[in-house]
């Protein structure tokens, strides 16, 4: 009779906390709920890693940013130099401060937004080589470039 009365209590105990959902995201490896952790991101969307291959959740992207010195702005596209973050450079030497700028500099040299490792030739940003065939990929399942009538297009 004892060993019923303490499976009994156990066992509504344990269906009590699951039914409240006071369990939920216990042994996940994804997060609460199963849910990923939101991470941060670039320009285009696109989930970025830190310059040491680690995860940058979303809600601490401003405090990673300012740790290197980084301006808030420039969210998820800043390079990476030697391990560490760093503001891109347009071809004549000037920093990049913001998404805003980068996202103007695309647009004005008809780039795919979010490509930050750029070749200068002649003074004219290009996509280099090695990278080529990764744009034309990314830009044929979702174009940022625009033709003169505003519709959505291909950069590459």
């Amino acid at each position: 009779m004892k060993n019923i009365t303490i499976l009994s209590l156990i066992l509504s105990s344990v269906l009590s906390l699951t039914a409240c959902g006071m369990l939920d995201g216990y042994g996940q490896e994804a997060g609460a709920n199963g849910k990923p952790t939101p991470r941060f991101k670039n320009a285009r969307g696109g989930e970025i890693l830190g310059c040491q291959k680690e995860i940058i959740p979303a809600s601490d992207g401003g405090a990673w940013l300012e740790y290197y010195n980084l301006p808030p702005e420039i969210g998820g596209n800043f390079i990476c130099e030697n391990g560490k973050p760093k503001l891109p450079k347009d071809c004549q030497g000037r920093e990049i401060r913001s998404e805003a700028q980068f996202i103007a500099f695309w647009e004005k040299h008809q780039l795919p937004i979010g490509l930050k490792y750029f070749e200068c030739v002649n003074g004219q940003p290009r996509i280099p080589a090695i990278q080529l065939e990764t744009w034309k990929q990314m830009e044929r399942e979702k174009p940022t470039c625009k033709d003169s009538r505003g519709r959505k297009r291909p950069c590459v």
